[in-house]
């Protein structure tokens, strides 16, 4: 928030205001919003939706579609299909796993362990 702001805040309180809620305005409604839940159902349906395909499907602007499917939902698209980026206890538990398992094999095998991991990017 800019200094501007809140001075003009300051000045409104210590007047007359008492309410902290917004003020009705004029211009035009957003009617975004209530796209959300129908968007975020569209990705899951199909994993593999590029941004370019909701714009054109939802009439959106595409800062509008990202911010729905990235900010908004918590996901993320690394490789082809929409993930989300929380994990499932599942995930966890497989994860946890497989640290224990290199744990107790690193402390078998000592340095001679990072030899046997196979490394690499995602391309």
């Amino acid at each position: 928030m800019t200094v501007q702001h809140v001075r003009r805040w300051c000045r409104e309180f210590s007047g007359c205001r008492v309410s902290v809620t917004d003020e009705q305005r004029s211009g035009r409604p957003s009617t975004s919003a209530d796209l959300v839940p129908a968007v975020l159902q569209s990705v899951r349906a199909n994993r593999r939706a590029l941004l370019k395909e909701l714009e054109e499907q939802f009439n959106l602007p595409h800062g509008t579609i990202r911010d729905f499917v990235h900010v908004g939902s918590g996901f993320r698209k690394p490789c082809s299909g929409w993930v989300a980026r929380q994990l499932t206890e599942d995930h966890e538990t497989n994860r946890m796993g497989a640290s224990i398992t290199h744990l107790l094999s690193f402390n078998d095998h000592g340095e001679d362990f990072f030899e046997k991991i196979i490394t690499g990017d995602e391309t």
